[in-house]
């Protein structure tokens, strides 16, 4: 492993090297401890005025109040490192992309973990969605890979995404979390409660990024050198295993250290230690879909590891730490249209409305060079180098707003709480019942009934824990 890194760095991308800035020490004084003149304003006398023409003062100024950039519309808080991913599998049978055809091919990578929904001073155990994206530096260009650690997201439809963000957020009238908000939108839409359920389970709490795994949550396509396509989901798997945390334990956690998952992140490789993780896949015949039970473009589904295994790929080790976090970790542009030959956008809606968006958000957040900052630069780029649905393909049909045909929304709810153990099951019932409880009894009404859709013992625990809690409440 050591040999095969010391490859690594030597041919590490050029544009990571430019980021690697060590923070110089800005101090104004002298070597004796004295200040010098930089430590003054220019003024008239030695008490003032101040005076306009003192460009240093006003440049010093200038600079600090521009040195913070506009925050992500989401995923705010986040936490980076640096590495290098092998492809253990050569994937030529299935796609063209260059940087997974031979064993033992090495190209650098950037990691940006973050929590969904969640400000600089969220605590990194809340009851979150973990984002898991990774950017691969390859000959051929940058390839994206944005990924959340719970596998199905909240809604199928991109019209309806801001409408989810905004339901998690605070209230724009107090600027307080507001269970009514969250829960009147689930009310409204049926097909969240297989995130919910995920989210409300221990999977919902976490104190390490090294223990979370990735899914790309959306389908994309491979296509390999004869023009077959094939739906891919990709799926990182930590070597260290995946662990979770309950709900006390978060809560306690939130208080002693809010950035207790980004510390542990540094503090592992600052002591020479790797994260590591496997990159798996699972690939599926467009035909397929004709048999399924629910659309495999819907993502607000898994698919069954049963019918489509798990394939091994390769193996990212993350081994340095960012030096400098506003130009590595900041500054750091994903975009699910980030594609290299060979991997296409599907037609899952989701993915569709994430297309272009990403690279607009960017554009405000970073400008509209943003593709020149170092950490996302890419050799020789132009808009024709992007990717998008694919060449050669015939799509007819009327022009429609509607939801998918194959709809199934609580079947894989039910068997995602059945496939947990007995001490999750309860600690599942238990989050729920905490939030259902406080909330109007109208929409607890609905929720009940989804719950109850998704699996008889779910509705009539959780039915029956509120009761107790509200009785304790009314005591």
């Amino acid at each position: 492993m050591d040999k095969n890194n010391g490859q690594f760095q030597r041919k590490e991308n050029s544009s990571l090297e430019k980021t690697r800035s060590v923070t110089k020490d800005s101090s104004t004084h002298r070597g004796d401890g004295n200040p010098s003149t930089l430590s003054h304003s220019q003024t008239v006398g030695a008490r003032g005025p101040v005076l306009e023409q003192d460009n240093v003062l006003h440049e010093t100024l200038e600079t600090f109040v521009n040195t913070k950039i506009i925050e992500r519309p989401v995923h705010v808080k986040g936490f980076g490192a640096f590495g290098y991913f092998q492809t253990i599998h050569s994937m030529a049978e299935y796609t063209t992309l260059s940087f997974l055809q031979n064993p033992g091919q090495q190209i650098p990578v950037t990691v940006r973990f973050s929590l969904a929904v969640s400000t600089k001073g969220t605590p990194d155990t809340s009851r979150n969605v973990r984002g898991f994206s990774t950017k691969f530096y390859t000959d051929e260009g940058i390839f994206d890979l944005l990924c959340n650690h719970i596998p199905v997201f909240i809604v199928r439809d991109p019209i309806r995404f801001s409408e989810a963000i905004n339901a998690l957020m605070p209230s724009p009238v107090n600027n307080l979390i507001d269970p009514e908000r969250f829960w009147s939108f689930v009310a409204k839409a049926p097909e969240s409660i297989h995130f919910v359920v995920r989210l409300f389970s221990d999977a919902g709490t976490a104190k390490s990024f090294r223990h979370i795994p990735g899914h790309s949550v959306n389908t994309f396509v491979w296509k390999n050198t004869q023009d077959v396509r094939r739906y891919v989901k990709y799926h990182w798997v930590p070597f260290g295993g995946v662990k979770y945390i309950d709900s006390q334990e978060a809560a306690r956690l939130n208080g002693e250290n809010p950035d207790i998952a980004g510390s542990d992140l540094y503090e592992t490789i600052v002591k020479g230690n790797t994260v590591e993780y496997g990159l798996y896949v699972q690939l599926m015949n467009p035909d397929d879909v004709a048999m399924l039970p629910f659309d495999p473009l819907d993502n607000t589904k898994i698919w069954d590891e049963q019918l489509y295994p798990l394939l091994p790929v390769g193996q990212m080790v993350l081994n340095r730490n960012p030096d400098n976090y506003m130009e590595q970790v900041e500054k750091l542009a994903y975009s699910p249209s980030n594609l290299l030959d060979g991997a296409e956008l599907s037609d899952d809606k989701m993915l569709q409305g994430r297309a272009n968006i990403y690279w607009d958000s960017q554009r405000r957040r970073l400008g509209p060079d943003f593709r020149s900052i170092p950490i996302n630069q890419q050799k020789d780029w132009s808009p024709a180098s992007l990717v998008t649905s694919g060449n050669g393909r015939y799509v007819e049909g009327r022009l429609v707003r509607s939801d998918l045909p194959k709809q199934d929304d609580f079947t894989q709810a039910g068997q995602y709480y059945h496939a947990l153990s007995f001490v999750n099951q309860d600690h599942l019932i238990n989050n729920l019942s905490a939030e259902l409880a406080v909330i109007s009894p109208e929409i607890r009404k609905v929720i009940l009934k989804y719950l109850f859709q998704a699996s008889s013992e779910l509705g009539e625990r959780v039915d029956r824990q509120i009761n107790l809690q509200t009785k304790e409440l009314g005591k």
